[in-house]
Protein backbone atom coordinates (compact mmCIF):
# COMPACT_ATOMS: atom_id res chain seq x y z
CA UNK A 1 0.00 0.00 0.00
CA UNK A 2 1.39 3.43 -0.92
CA UNK A 3 0.53 6.73 1.09
CA UNK A 4 -1.44 8.78 -1.65
CA UNK A 5 -1.96 12.67 -0.64
CA UNK A 6 -4.48 14.42 -3.13
CA UNK A 7 -3.34 18.04 -4.55
CA UNK A 8 -7.13 19.19 -2.36
CA UNK A 9 -5.96 17.44 1.00
CA UNK A 10 -3.77 17.68 3.38
CA UNK A 11 -4.13 14.28 4.58
CA UNK A 12 -2.66 11.15 3.38
CA UNK A 13 -4.20 7.97 2.79
CA UNK A 14 -3.54 5.02 2.33
CA UNK A 15 -3.91 3.29 -1.03
CA UNK A 16 -2.72 0.72 -3.92
CA UNK A 17 -1.74 2.38 -6.46
CA UNK A 18 -0.88 0.96 -9.73
CA UNK A 19 -0.09 2.07 -13.83
CA UNK A 20 -2.44 0.52 -16.28
CA UNK A 21 -0.50 2.24 -19.26
CA UNK A 22 1.21 5.86 -20.11
CA UNK A 23 -1.89 7.83 -19.48
CA UNK A 24 -3.79 5.92 -16.56
CA UNK A 25 -3.68 4.97 -12.80
CA UNK A 26 -5.45 2.75 -11.01
CA UNK A 27 -6.28 3.63 -7.41
CA UNK A 28 -7.86 1.22 -5.00
CA UNK A 29 -9.15 3.09 -1.76
CA UNK A 30 -11.58 3.78 0.16
CA UNK A 31 -14.49 6.58 -0.85
CA UNK A 32 -15.75 8.64 -3.87
CA UNK A 33 -12.49 9.52 -7.03
CA UNK A 34 -10.89 12.28 -6.41
CA UNK A 35 -9.79 14.20 -9.82
CA UNK A 36 -7.37 16.87 -8.12
CA UNK A 37 -4.27 15.34 -8.87
CA UNK A 38 -1.59 13.44 -6.29
CA UNK A 39 1.49 12.68 -4.79
CA UNK A 40 3.17 9.78 -3.14
CA UNK A 41 5.33 9.83 0.17
CA UNK A 42 6.60 7.67 2.29
CA UNK A 43 6.08 7.44 5.99
CA UNK A 44 8.19 10.06 6.78
CA UNK A 45 6.67 12.44 4.24
CA UNK A 46 9.06 12.34 1.59
CA UNK A 47 7.67 13.32 -2.01
CA UNK A 48 8.77 10.46 -4.58
CA UNK A 49 5.82 10.87 -7.18
CA UNK A 50 4.34 13.49 -8.79
CA UNK A 51 1.16 13.01 -10.37
CA UNK A 52 -0.37 16.08 -10.89
CA UNK A 53 -1.96 15.90 -14.57
CA UNK A 54 -3.73 12.66 -13.36
CA UNK A 55 -7.00 14.62 -13.22
CA UNK A 56 -9.66 13.43 -15.46
CA UNK A 57 -12.16 10.53 -13.78
CA UNK A 58 -10.98 7.41 -16.70
CA UNK A 59 -13.51 4.96 -14.83
CA UNK A 60 -15.22 4.12 -11.69
CA UNK A 61 -14.57 0.61 -9.97
CA UNK A 62 -15.25 -1.63 -7.54
CA UNK A 63 -13.32 -0.74 -4.94
CA UNK A 64 -11.63 2.62 -6.39
CA UNK A 65 -11.06 4.22 -9.83
CA UNK A 66 -8.77 4.94 -12.54
CA UNK A 67 -7.48 8.38 -13.41
CA UNK A 68 -6.29 9.41 -16.86
CA UNK A 69 -3.72 12.72 -17.82
CA UNK A 70 -4.72 12.99 -21.42
CA UNK A 71 -8.55 14.06 -20.75
CA UNK A 72 -9.49 10.48 -22.24
CA UNK A 73 -12.41 8.31 -20.45
CA UNK A 74 -13.66 4.95 -20.51
CA UNK A 75 -16.28 4.12 -22.85
CA UNK A 76 -17.87 0.51 -23.39
CA UNK A 77 -17.00 -1.28 -26.37
CA UNK A 78 -19.80 -1.59 -29.22
CA UNK A 79 -21.15 -5.20 -28.75
CA UNK A 80 -20.57 -7.46 -31.66
CA UNK A 81 -23.00 -8.00 -33.09
CA UNK A 82 -24.72 -11.39 -33.08
CA UNK A 83 -23.68 -13.55 -36.18
CA UNK A 84 -26.89 -14.63 -38.26
CA UNK A 85 -28.27 -18.02 -37.75
CA UNK A 86 -29.85 -19.20 -41.09
CA UNK A 87 -32.74 -21.37 -40.44
CA UNK A 88 -31.46 -25.10 -41.20
CA UNK A 89 -32.50 -25.45 -45.07
CA UNK A 90 -33.14 -29.36 -45.45
CA UNK A 91 -32.31 -31.11 -48.39
CA UNK A 92 -34.97 -32.72 -51.23
CA UNK A 93 -33.37 -35.95 -49.64
CA UNK A 94 -34.52 -35.11 -46.15
CA UNK A 95 -38.02 -34.11 -47.32
CA UNK A 96 -38.87 -36.56 -49.00
CA UNK A 97 -38.15 -38.86 -46.22
CA UNK A 98 -40.21 -36.33 -43.65
CA UNK A 99 -42.89 -36.66 -45.59
CA UNK A 100 -43.00 -40.01 -46.58
CA UNK A 101 -42.62 -40.61 -42.63
CA UNK A 102 -45.55 -37.88 -42.16
CA UNK A 103 -47.59 -40.48 -44.09
CA UNK A 104 -46.97 -42.88 -42.86
CA UNK A 105 -48.05 -42.30 -39.53
CA UNK A 106 -51.25 -40.96 -41.46
CA UNK A 107 -51.46 -44.32 -42.94
CA UNK A 108 -51.67 -45.75 -39.30
CA UNK A 109 -54.23 -43.57 -37.87
CA UNK A 110 -56.57 -44.12 -40.75
CA UNK A 111 -56.23 -47.62 -40.57
CA UNK A 112 -56.91 -47.96 -36.69
CA UNK A 113 -59.65 -45.55 -37.11
CA UNK A 114 -61.18 -48.87 -38.64
CA UNK A 115 -64.30 -49.49 -41.00
CA UNK A 116 -68.18 -49.20 -40.96
CA UNK A 117 -69.76 -52.41 -41.93
CA UNK A 118 -72.95 -52.57 -42.99
CA UNK A 119 -74.45 -56.16 -41.07
CA UNK A 120 -76.98 -58.52 -42.51
CA UNK A 121 -79.89 -56.51 -40.80
CA UNK A 122 -79.20 -53.12 -42.32
CA UNK A 123 -77.74 -51.95 -38.62
CA UNK A 124 -74.27 -50.08 -39.28
CA UNK A 125 -71.34 -50.69 -36.31
CA UNK A 126 -68.66 -49.84 -36.41
CA UNK A 127 -65.00 -51.51 -35.97
CA UNK A 128 -61.63 -50.46 -34.99
CA UNK A 129 -58.70 -51.73 -36.22
CA UNK A 130 -55.55 -51.15 -33.77
CA UNK A 131 -52.35 -54.11 -34.47
CA UNK A 132 -54.58 -56.02 -31.85
CA UNK A 133 -57.75 -56.18 -33.33
CA UNK A 134 -56.24 -57.10 -36.60
CA UNK A 135 -54.79 -59.92 -35.13
CA UNK A 136 -58.05 -60.91 -33.34
CA UNK A 137 -59.89 -60.91 -36.81
CA UNK A 138 -57.63 -62.71 -37.90
CA UNK A 139 -58.54 -65.79 -35.60
CA UNK A 140 -61.88 -65.24 -35.60
CA UNK A 141 -61.90 -64.64 -40.03
CA UNK A 142 -60.45 -68.53 -39.40
CA UNK A 143 -64.12 -69.37 -37.05
CA UNK A 144 -65.52 -68.55 -40.07
CA UNK A 145 -64.73 -70.18 -42.55
CA UNK A 146 -64.91 -73.23 -39.96
CA UNK A 147 -68.63 -72.78 -39.94
CA UNK A 148 -68.84 -71.60 -36.30
CA UNK A 149 -71.99 -69.40 -35.76
CA UNK A 150 -72.73 -67.19 -32.65
CA UNK A 151 -69.04 -65.72 -32.57
CA UNK A 152 -68.34 -62.95 -29.82
CA UNK A 153 -66.91 -59.85 -30.87
CA UNK A 154 -67.33 -56.06 -30.07
CA UNK A 155 -67.69 -52.89 -32.30
CA UNK A 156 -65.72 -49.80 -31.42
CA UNK A 157 -68.41 -48.50 -28.56
CA UNK A 158 -66.79 -48.66 -25.30
CA UNK A 159 -70.44 -48.54 -23.41
CA UNK A 160 -71.40 -51.50 -25.70
CA UNK A 161 -70.94 -54.92 -24.03
CA UNK A 162 -69.34 -57.90 -26.40
CA UNK A 163 -71.92 -59.95 -28.03
CA UNK A 164 -72.36 -62.24 -30.42
CA UNK A 165 -72.42 -61.98 -33.61
CA UNK A 166 -73.87 -64.68 -36.69
CA UNK A 167 -71.56 -66.60 -39.09
CA UNK A 168 -72.80 -64.26 -41.74
CA UNK A 169 -72.28 -60.93 -39.87
CA UNK A 170 -68.38 -62.33 -38.82
CA UNK A 171 -67.95 -62.82 -42.64
CA UNK A 172 -69.07 -59.38 -43.21
CA UNK A 173 -66.91 -57.77 -40.57
CA UNK A 174 -63.84 -59.48 -41.10
CA UNK A 175 -63.77 -58.90 -44.99
CA UNK A 176 -64.67 -55.52 -44.67
CA UNK A 177 -61.52 -55.14 -42.22
CA UNK A 178 -59.11 -56.81 -44.19
CA UNK A 179 -60.39 -54.96 -47.15
CA UNK A 180 -59.97 -51.76 -45.39
CA UNK A 181 -56.53 -52.31 -44.02
CA UNK A 182 -55.86 -53.74 -47.62
CA UNK A 183 -56.62 -50.50 -49.04
CA UNK A 184 -54.76 -48.07 -47.19
CA UNK A 185 -51.23 -50.70 -47.09
CA UNK A 186 -51.70 -50.76 -50.85
CA UNK A 187 -52.22 -46.51 -51.23
CA UNK A 188 -49.41 -45.96 -48.74
CA UNK A 189 -46.96 -48.10 -50.63
CA UNK A 190 -47.92 -46.33 -53.77
CA UNK A 191 -47.76 -42.62 -52.65
CA UNK A 192 -44.41 -43.50 -50.78
CA UNK A 193 -42.91 -44.64 -54.58
CA UNK A 194 -44.34 -41.14 -55.57
CA UNK A 195 -43.18 -38.83 -53.36
CA UNK A 196 -39.72 -40.54 -53.56
CA UNK A 197 -39.97 -39.14 -57.38
CA UNK A 198 -40.60 -35.88 -56.96
CA UNK A 199 -37.86 -33.68 -57.75
CA UNK A 200 -39.62 -30.63 -56.63
CA UNK A 201 -39.40 -29.47 -52.42
CA UNK A 202 -42.86 -27.73 -53.05
CA UNK A 203 -44.11 -30.59 -54.61
CA UNK A 204 -43.04 -32.91 -51.81
CA UNK A 205 -44.64 -30.18 -49.47
CA UNK A 206 -47.72 -30.45 -50.83
CA UNK A 207 -48.27 -34.33 -50.47
CA UNK A 208 -51.31 -34.80 -48.57
CA UNK A 209 -52.61 -38.64 -47.23
CA UNK A 210 -55.33 -39.39 -49.70
CA UNK A 211 -54.59 -37.36 -52.51
CA UNK A 212 -54.88 -38.93 -55.99
CA UNK A 213 -51.77 -40.28 -57.03
CA UNK A 214 -50.94 -39.67 -60.74
CA UNK A 215 -51.83 -43.12 -62.76
CA UNK A 216 -48.07 -43.71 -63.11
CA UNK A 217 -47.52 -44.72 -59.91
CA UNK A 218 -50.31 -46.69 -59.49
CA UNK A 219 -49.76 -50.26 -58.71
CA UNK A 220 -52.04 -52.80 -60.50
CA UNK A 221 -53.85 -53.61 -57.01
CA UNK A 222 -54.76 -50.07 -56.69
CA UNK A 223 -55.91 -49.46 -59.86
CA UNK A 224 -58.20 -52.49 -59.48
CA UNK A 225 -59.22 -50.99 -55.82
CA UNK A 226 -60.09 -47.50 -57.37
CA UNK A 227 -62.06 -49.41 -60.38
CA UNK A 228 -64.42 -51.25 -57.75
CA UNK A 229 -64.94 -48.17 -56.19
CA UNK A 230 -66.12 -46.19 -58.99
CA UNK A 231 -67.98 -49.20 -60.17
Amino acid sequence: MENILFLDSKETKKAKVERLSDHTIQIMIEGEANTSGFHLVTDEGILYGKYEEFTTLYKEIEGGFILSDDGSVYEEPEPLPEPEIKPYEPTLEELREAKVAEMNGAQQQAVQAGVNVTLTDGIVEHFTLTEHDQTSLMGLQSQVLAGEESIPWHNSDEMEHCKFYSNADMGLITSAAMAYVTWHVTYFRDLRIYIRSLQDKEEVEAVTYGMDIPAAYQSEPLKAMLAARQS
